[in-house]
C-alpha cells in the first residue's frame, strides 16, 4: 500500500548560492526519485532548504533516495565551494496520512516561497512544482509555445549534455529539459494525482493557493513569520556579490575569505542596505 511523505531539508545558511545549484538540485531530485521508483506530488526548492511530497509503497526506497539526494548535493557543493557542508544538509522525512493532512502539506509545500517573502504570488516562482499543476488551464497557449521552444527532450541531447544533467541516472527519454538545463517538473510530478486533491478543479485549486492559509501547519507558518523581510535583494543576489568579491580577494570561494575582508564585505553589504539576517543566511556565519 502507498504511503505519502513530506520530504525536506532544515537549515538557516544558503544552500543554492545561485540559479546553477538549484538546477543541479532539481535535476537530481527528479533522477533520484525516478531511480527508486517514487511518485512526486510536489517540490518547492528555497535558498535554505527544500520541501517535497513523494509517495510509495518501499519506505526503504524513500530513504535510498534521500542519502542519494543528500551525497549528489554534498558533492557538488564541496567541488564548486571547496567546503564540506556535512552534517549540516540534513534531510527527513514525516509520514503523511489522511486526505486532509497531505493536502495541507500540500498547500504548505507550493506556497513555501510566499511563506518565506521571495514572491507574492506562488505561480511567479521558478523553483516549485506548483506552476505545472494546472498549467494547461492557466497559461495563455501563446506563452506554453513560448516554453516549448526552449525546451528539448531528454533523447534528444547527446551524450554529454545528458551526463551533465542526470549523471549516471537513467531517466525517461520524453523528459523534458528547459535551455538553461533544468529538467521540467511536469516532466516527474504527478500532476493528475495532484488535481485530483481538489477534485480536478482549476478555481478550486487557484482559490486554495492564492487565500491566506493560517489553518495549515500553524507552527511552521508562525515559524516562517520570524524570517525577516527583504525588501531590496534576493538571496541569489546577495550571494552574487560576495562571491564576486571573493573572486577579486583571489579566494576559491566565500568560505576562504580572510578575516578583514569578511568585515569588508559586511560593511559593504550593510551600505546597500541587506539586513543582518540576510548577510549572516548568505555568508554562513
Amino acid at each position: 500500500m502507498n504511503k505519502m511523505y513530506h520530504v525536506f531539508s532544515e537549515g538557516e545558511n544558503v544552500l543554492f548560492r545561485e540559479n546553477g545549484d538549484y538546477v543541479f538540485f532539481n535535476n537530481k531530485f527528479a533522477s533520484s526519485t525516478f531511480v527508486y521508483q517514487l511518485q512526486v506530488l510536489a517540490e518547492t526548492t528555497m535558498s535554505t532548504h527544500f520541501h517535497s511530497i513523494v509517495e510509495s509503497a518501499d519506505e526503504k526506497a524513500v530513504d535510498d533516495s534521500i542519502l542519494k539526494l543528500r551525497k549528489a548535493y554534498s558533492l557538488y557543493y564541496s567541488a564548486k565551494y571547496g567546503y564540506s557542508i556535512g552534517d549540516s544538509f540534513k534531510i527527513s522525512k514525516i509520514k503523511v496520512s489522511g486526505r486532509e493532512s497531505v493536502l495541507n502539506e500540500l498547500r504548505y509545500i507550493m506556497k513555501n516561497q510566499v511563506h518565506h517573502y521571495v514572491a507574492t504570488y506562488p505561480l511567479a516562482y521558478p523553483y516549485s512544482s506548483v506552476f505545472y499543476v494546472f498549467m494547461d488551464q492557466l497559461v495563455p497557449h501563446v506563452f506554453i509555445e513560448a516554453l516549448n521552444a526552449r525546451t528539448s527532450k531528454f533523447c534528444e541531447l547527446n551524450y554529454r549534455q545528458k551526463r551533465h544533467i542526470a549523471g549516471v541516472d537513467k531517466v525517461p527519454d520524453n523528459w523534458i529539459i528547459l535551455d538553461n538545463n533544468m529538467i521540467l517538473p511536469s516532466s516527474y510530478i504527478n500532476t493528475p494525482r495532484v488535481r485530483a486533491f481538489w477534485g480536478n478543479n482549476v478555481k478550486s485549486f487557484m482559490f486554495d493557493i492564492n487565500k491566506n492559509q493560517t489553518d495549515a501547519r500553524k507552527e511552521i507558518i508562525m515559524a516562517d513569520n520570524l524570517d525577516i523581510r527583504v525588501a531590496g535583494y534576493t538571496d541569489i543576489e546577495v550571494c552574487g556579490i560576495i562571491d564576486d568579491f571573493s573572486a577579486q580577494c583571489g579566494r576559491n570561494s566565500f568560505h576562504f575569505l580572510e578575516t578583514d575582508e569578511r568585515k569588508l564585505i559586511i560593511r559593504n553589504l550593510k551600505q546597500k542596505t541587506v539586513n543582518e539576517e540576510q548577510i549572516r543566511r548568505c555568508l554562513c556565519l
